[in-house]
Formats: structure tokens, C-alpha cells, sequence
């Protein structure tokens, strides 16, 4: 019998020990599950107010048509006049330290207190290079520029500690009567813009870039209201034109971009570019582009 009770009793602290290490395991896993969600915010929020704030620096004449704040009013949804919506997160708690993002007085972005040489501001009506988006990879910060390579960033490692979710902006606020968006920077800086509903131009297409074949025709919708449109502008060898419809249908989209590809060599035309449809009310634009190539 004094085996029989030494042996239960050895088994119980085994099983004790063993719901321990459980107990134990399953707290480090529900930890680095947490951190790992509080990294996926992280970067959700560091690339949709870098998207913001390139928008900030160059509007490239796309209109707000839309507004909608959070009920905290902490996160705010952007519509720009070619239907493309962006969301900007103001000063959300984190413990992930996002690489610092900036800048320079010649107009490159800067991370980690380095230029990057890649233009975030266009000049002489030219768009600017793109910005950047981030990633984290094997616990380091990762950064490229539209499609190209990602690279690590200088002294990129993810730390922990207090840290603020978003670098750029202190504050943001819509009008009472919803026609001014502002935009207060972490310096100070003060951003305001129209929010004009009525003024929309957006091309439908559902691929990133229009294909064509050489000596071929392709039509695109388009929704086009609170002004009047421009000519397209087309690169050389292609040509485009906007026809209005006669019968609009419960889409709106109430022209027709009709777009005609080169004939000939590659010689003769730009492989890969883009056509510009615009619409003018004022002072205020509406933009949108489609990417066309040839196969």
C-alpha cells in the first residue's frame, strides 16, 4: 500500500509539473500571438498613412470627394474623385517601434535618417517616384519603392517599448458641413482640402494595366460629373478619345474612353504608359489614369 500511495503521489506531481510547462507554453504562445498581431497593425497602419502622406506631399490633382471618420474619430476613410479610398490612423498606442520616415529639404524620402534618393515630390508637373511600403521579415523592418526589391532597413529591428503607431500626423478633422479636410502634422504643419462630392472622374478597368495588341481598339467606362472633361492626353503612337453615352445606365459611368493602339513597330510608340483623362470645376481637379502596354 505505501508503494501503491508513493506512486499516486509521484504521478500528481508529474501531471502538476507537466500542466505547468502547458500552462506555461500556452501563455508564451497567446504573448507572440499578440505581438504578432500588434505587428500586422503596425505595418497596416505605417503603410496606409505613408500612402496618406504621399498623397499630402502630391495630390496630382485628385480631388477628395468623401470623408467618413470612426466614431472615436481616431481613423478616417479617404475617397479620392477617381473612387480610390485610403484610411489614415491618428497617433494609435503600440508597443512595435516603425522605422522614421521623413522628407528632405531636397524632396527624398528619408528612412532611418537616411535618403533613400527616391523622390517623394514630383517637379516640373513630373509625378514623384513612388512611396515607400513596408514589411517585417525575420524581425526586421523591410522597405521598397512601387515594385521593386525589398531591402532592409538600416537599424530596422522591430524593439518594443512605448512608441506612437503613427509618425506623421497629430490630428485630423472634418468640417461641420463636410467641405474642408484638415490635417495637423506631429510638427505643427497644417493641411487643408476641398471635399467636393460632385466632382468625379474614374476610369473603370479591373486590372492594374490595360493590354492591347498592336492595331487594336478598346473601350473603357467612365464616370465623369461636376465639371467638364478635357481632351485625354495620350502618349506618342497610341491616340485616345472621350465620347459621351447617350443612355446611362444605374452605373453612372456615363462616357466612353475609347483608346487606340499604335500601328507598327516598337519603334515608333511607347511600349508602356499611360492615358489621362481630366475634368476641370474652378480651381479644383479630378484625375485618373489608365496604365496601358503593349503586348
Amino acid at each position: 500500500m505505501k508503494y501503491i500511495k508513493s506512486y499516486i503521489f509521484l504521478t500528481l506531481m508529474v501531471v502538476s509539473l507537466v500542466g505547468c510547462k502547458v500552462d506555461d507554453l500556452k501563455d508564451d504562445v497567446n504573448d507572440l500571438k499578440d505581438r504578432v498581431t500588434l505587428i500586422e497593425e503596425q505595418v497596416k497602419i505605417l503603410n496606409d498613412n505613408v500612402e496618406v502622406m504621399a498623397y499630402v506631399l502630391d495630390t496630382q490633382q485628385k480631388t477628395i470627394s468623401k470623408v467618413e471618420p470612426s466614431a472615436d474619430k481616431s481613423q478616417f476613410t479617404i475617397t479620392l474623385s477617381d473612387g480610390y479610398t485610403m484610411t489614415l490612423t491618428v497617433g494609435k498606442a503600440g508597443e512595435v517601434v516603425p522605422p522614421t520616415i521623413s522628407v528632405d529639404e531636397n524632396g527624398y524620402w528619408v528612412v532611418n535618417g537616411l535618403s533613400t534618393g527616391v523622390k517623394a515630390v514630383g517637379e516640373n508637373g513630373k509625378d514623384g517616384d513612388g512611396y515607400p511600403e513596408f514589411q517585417v521579415e525575420n524581425g526586421k523592418w523591410q522597405v521598397r519603392f512601387g515594385d521593386g526589391e525589398w531591402s532592409e532597413v538600416p537599424g530596422g529591428d522591430l524593439g518594443t517599448g512605448e512608441s506612437l503607431g503613427d509618425q506623421f500626423f497629430e490630428s485630423a478633422s472634418l468640417s461641420d458641413d463636410g467641405t474642408v479636410f484638415t490635417i495637423v502634422g506631429t510638427e505643427g504643419q497644417v493641411y487643408t482640402f476641398p471635399v467636393d462630392a460632385s466632382l468625379v472622374c474614374e476610369i473603370k478597368n479591373d486590372d492594374a494595366v490595360a493590354t492591347f495588341e498592336y492595331d487594336s481598339v478598346r473601350e473603357f467606362d467612365v464616370k465623369i460629373s461636376g465639371g467638364e472633361p478635357l481632351a485625354p492626353i495620350y502618349p506618342a503612337g497610341w491616340r485616345a478619345e472621350l465620347t459621351k453615352k447617350e443612355a446611362v445606365g444605374t452605373d453612372e459611368y456615363n462616357y466612353t474612353l475609347i483608346v487606340y493602339a499604335p500601328v507598327g513597330s516598337k519603334a515608333m510608340a511607347d511600349n508602356t504608359s499611360e492615358i489621362v483623362v481630366r475634368v476641370n470645376q474652378g480651381t479644383l481637379w479630378a484625375v485618373d489614369k489608365l496604365q496601358v502596354e503593349l503586348k
